[in-house]
């Protein structure tokens, strides 16, 4: 974005930073957390963050805050100069600036209760406490008839230990970081998400729809594990395939581990990254910079997005409207899938494989009769992809 001085230029700034910047991603930057208790007694629209006796209450999706403890309240310019009178409209321009493009990590304040020295919980004690969704609970309820993923898929996920299930019915998603050790866990809810790693950053999400019986030689990124689990239940490839989440913004640590991730599924044979993001613009930011990471370590990538503007992979696995089957992905499943992409990108030139969508159609229902999936399209050699040009609109 180019930084013009025509009054004309600079409205059209303030209004693009007023937009794409959430007041959430100030309040960590400046040292806030968000305080789980207290956000799921309000609701998801009221988002809590706390920093020592310090607490901002952020709402209308991260565009709006107020200060219950003052008259505090606006939009994000004025949350900027809340935190730090001494700054003008220059400098939070150019603070907002730098935050373009990036997702709030939504980790959470431990409570202390007045004891500024207790040790923060222990993310992996809490996770050790509970057992997955059974059929029936409200976790289960909640994924499968709020976010419509199929059991089968559900059950999987538990039998895997990457899956619990939290108090209020929320879900707990498991991360770890590529030696296999326990990081933190994203959580998701009927009026709660937020992220709990006792400090030590995000990590990866780890799913395998045919349990792992293979090594994975098709690493499938999304943003949410829900998202990983709603890809899952539309593709076809399952096959020797790891579905996985960053849990939306990548940390330094965070892309470490995928890059060790990468590294290891490279030296597989007919190794290739699917990088499912949303379709939207936080879409085109990580589809870019997880692409460059692949490209450093020798592994094929392309890009996939849900047709409609704006969607993400659960929006486009509930817009289906079908059951997935347990057992073995039926062919039919793969026509479920080429419906929900599009060959055409709302708004990043070649940002969506149209051969993809002809491999779909290749292999749809009217074209083969097999009930199972057959072993996937065969991607290019390893010396192929490294000589390759690894970009977000490559061919899957």
């Amino acid at each position: 974005m180019a930084y013009a001085n025509s009054a004309e230029a600079q409205q059209k700034e303030l209004e693009e930073l007023r937009r794409e910047v959430s007041c959430v991603l100030v309040l960590e930057k400046a040292g806030f957390r968000l305080d789980r208790e207290a956000t799921a007694q309000r609701s998801a629209r009221n988002l809590k963050f706390r920093r020592e006796n310090e607490a901002i209450i952020v709402n209308h999706d991260g565009k709006g805050w107020w200060d219950p403890k003052g008259d505090g309240k606006g939009d994000v310019f004025k949350l900027v100069q809340h935190l730090d009178p001494s700054k003008n409209l220059g400098h939070v321009r150019r603070e907002l600036r730098d935050l373009i493009g990036k997702s709030p990590t939504l980790e959470v304040a431990e409570r202390t209760k007045g004891v500024s020295d207790r040790p923060r919980r222990d993310p992996a004690e809490l996770w050790g406490r509970r057992s997955a969704p059974q059929e029936g609970t409200p976790a289960w309820r909640y994924l499968t008839e709020e976010r419509g993923l199929p059991g089968s898929i559900v059950a999987a996920a538990g039998r895997q230990g990457v899956l619990k299930e939290g108090p209020n019915g929320t879900a707990w998603f498991g991360h770890r970081d590529a030696g296999g050790q326990f990081a933190g866990m994203e959580m998701r809810g009927p009026e709660y998400k937020g992220f709990s790693t006792g400090g030590g950053g995000k990590r990866l999400f780890g799913f395998r729809a045919d349990e792992g019986t293979e090594p994975a030689r098709r690493l499938v990124v999304t943003e949410a594990a829900i998202d990983a689990l709603s890809f899952a239940a539309l593709d076809r490839f399952k096959k020797g395939s790891l579905y996985t989440s960053t849990g939306g913004g990548i940390s330094p640590e965070s892309e470490a581990n995928l890059k060790q991730v990468m590294a290891t599924v490279a030296k597989q044979p007919d190794a290739r990254l699917v990088i499912a993001v949303d379709n939207d613009r936080q879409g085109h930011v990580y589809a870019a910079k997880l692409a460059a990471m692949a490209q450093e370590v020798g592994l094929w990538s392309g890009r996939i997005s849900p047709k409609t503007p704006g969607d993400d992979w659960n929006k486009a696995l509930r817009a289906r409207g079908e059951e997935a089957q347990g057992g073995a992905a039926p062919a039919g499943s793969l026509s479920r899938l080429s419906d929900a992409i599009t060959t055409q990108p709302a708004a990043q030139p070649d940002a969506v494989s149209s051969s993809w969508l002809d491999q779909a159609r290749a292999h749809s229902p009217a074209h083969h009769q097999a009930a199972s999936a057959p072993e996937p399209v065969r991607a290019p050699s390893p010396a192929t992809a490294r000589s390759a040009t690894s970009s977000p609109g490559a061919s899957l």
